[in-house]
């Protein structure tokens, strides 16, 4: 399909794609496809595919990869129906397998990567922005703060909702080694899967949000 940018957004724990997948996705004008965001959002509604990620997700259990992938089927379905201009994907694919698996479901929506955009910063930067973040407890609010970079007005209030923020489980340091850990071992083999594929951009995620906004829209198609 021409005149789309469908596009992932890869890079370790705290490496800032998720702030700039919003951003980008505000820009372009198209969805923002959270994987957990798709599970719920199918459970809520009652959907076939639903009612099985249920049984997992009240067992404690992860969902399966060929039940991820059939949800994003389901989304780019309904997408494709209403002026499809491309998505964006965050968090999707972790492992070798899941991107073979998106693969194929591309080819068989006749669907292509446009471009996978690696934000990429060093360890010790990613440590301390984990251990830095602080969210909002107020659910519909969703703000996300950082102690270095983007601090709340008020010590331990949201500046929107004036909410108090908590620190997450797996946000402090010792979590963060052992999150960084597990993301070399199982999905930082994706960067040598797309980049052979030639649709891999590095994108330097150290600068000033601003910066690697500014980036981004340099390497990804706008039309």
């Amino acid at each position: 399909m021409k005149n789309t940018a469908n596009i992932i957004f890869f890079g370790a724990p705290g490496a800032g794609k998720g702030t700039q997948a919003k951003k980008v996705s505000y820009e372009l004008k198209i969805p923002h496809l959270d994987t957990g965001n798709l599970i719920r959002e199918a459970i809520s509604g009652g959907t076939e595919l639903g009612k099985k990620a249920k049984e997992y997700v009240e067992g404690g259990n992860l969902v399966p990869d060929d039940l991820v992938i059939g949800l994003i089927r389901e989304k780019l379905l309904e997408l494709k129906g209403n002026n499809f201009k491309g998505f964006i994907l965050d968090g999707f694919p972790r492992t070798i397998p899941q991107a073979e698996a998106l693969g194929n479901m591309m080819k068989e929506l006749n669907l292509q990567i446009t471009k996978v955009l690696n934000v990429q910063a060093p360890e010790s930067i990613l440590i301390d922005r984990l251990s830095a973040r602080r969210l909002c407890t107020n659910k519909s609010c969703g703000a996300i703060y950082n102690l270095f970079t983007k601090k709340p007005q008020r010590e331990g209030k949201c500046d929107h909702c004036g909410a108090d923020l908590y620190q997450r489980k797996d946000d402090t340091a010792e979590a963060a080694r052992q999150r960084l850990k597990e993301y070399h071992s199982k999905t930082a083999p994706i960067e040598t899967y797309y980049r052979k594929q030639t649709v891999l951009a590095d994108i330097d995620g150290t600068k000033d949000p601003q910066e690697v906004y500014n980036k981004i829209l340099e390497i990804i198609p706008l039309n």
